[in-house]
């Protein structure tokens, strides 16, 4: 296969982005088609891009036999009537963002649909397990630099300023525990090779009064323990005052694997009169911009290459939602939950 042709539903905030990395940076992979029920979105992208298609319609765009895969970049509300669509609707090739659904019932209908059909390729957005330096933290701890693993901790915290449009989000994105933990958790089973047994989560409204109207909280943390008996903390924030901020560290029997203490936009230090300081940077995309176009390429490359996908594939999406479902009763109980 010389080019993988690829359609793409969704071009929000991060379908923009995955719809310019396939027409931009992923030299085997064409954007032969655009999805979208905003206008202005499939104007804007198909002026900027000239895909060979626009649709308003997703199920008409799953039928379309010149395209070698498809990117489900939708809100989190419609995933599993999309990737249950795509399965039934002949799709060979799937990309989907996370989570994977919303609730058991949904997870279950993808795990059966895509199981039941014949789609080759089943991939799920976890691009932290791109990351150059968490794949050099998995190899470290793979070759037993620091023996047996106790603890891993990882630390979530988006920007203040984008408070308004966290509180417009909420509502479809699942909360802050689907939205954001689940990329931490999937990164921890990855690292760990292990699922956690239990939880014990705590959290609440304390910046935006505006999230408590939705069922939703801006703060919290979860403790796990995992099936190797490890334990894992995963402590995240909406209201960030200085940046967009993400840590990772694994401490084990005989040494300590850490990542990203200060997440700085540059090396730059800047002195003056009220001391030295260092900018930071301003939300999740800047900060993993190459992640997601390693994940895409990815994708075109195992459709070329007719193998599975070394990325998070359907149990992994599975597994997340799972733990997700049972963190949120977690923090919203403030009780132990077995999973």
């Amino acid at each position: 296969m010389d080019t993988v042709k690829l359609g793409i539903v969704g071009l929000g905030r991060l379908g923009r982005n995955h719809a310019a990395n396939i027409h931009y940076h992923i030299p085997n992979a064409e954007l032969t088609a655009i999805c979208s029920v905003v206008e202005a979105e499939l104007e804007s992208v198909g002026a900027e891009m000239s895909p060979r298609y626009r649709y308003t319609d997703y199920r008409e765009m799953f039928q379309n036999r010149e395209l070698d895969g498809v990117v489900i970049a939708t809100n989190s509300q419609s995933h599993c009537e999309m990737a249950c669509a795509a399965a039934e609707l002949g799709v060979k090739n799937v990309y989907i963002e996370k989570p994977l659904g919303m609730t058991l019932d949904e997870i279950e209908q993808i795990r059966a649909a895509v199981e039941k059909s014949g789609i080759n390729v089943f991939q799920v957005g976890y691009n932290r397990r791109f990351d150059a330096s968490y794949r050099a933290m998995k190899k470290k701890l793979e070759e037993g630099y620091i023996g047996k693993p106790v603890l891993i901790k990882m630390i979530n915290r988006d920007p203040a300023s984008m408070a308004e449009f966290i509180i417009k989000f909420s509502p479809t994105s699942g909360g802050l525990v689907f939205d954001m933990l689940t990329h931490d958790y999937d990164a921890a089973r990855w690292f760990l090779g292990s699922d956690a047994t239990t939880a014990y989560g705590i959290g609440g409204v304390y910046a935006y009064e505006g999230l408590a109207a939705v069922g939703d909280i801006d703060n919290c943390g979860i403790l796990c323990k995992f099936d190797n008996g490890a334990m894992g903390w995963f402590e995240t924030s909406r209201n960030c005052s200085y940046g967009y901020h993400v840590e990772a560290e694994i401490f084990g029997t005989e040494g300590c694997l850490r990542v990203c203490v200060t997440p700085t936009n540059d090396r730059v230090l800047y002195l003056d009169k009220k001391g030295i300081h260092q900018s930071t940077v301003s939300w999740f995309y800047e900060y993993w911009e190459p992640t997601f176009t390693a994940e895409m390429k990815e994708f075109a490359d195992a459709i070329a290459e007719g193998r599975p996908s070394q990325a998070a594939g359907l149990m992994d999406g599975y597994q997340a939602v799972k733990w997700a479902l049972a963190a949120k009763k977690a923090v919203d109980e403030e009780t132990v939950v077995k999973i």
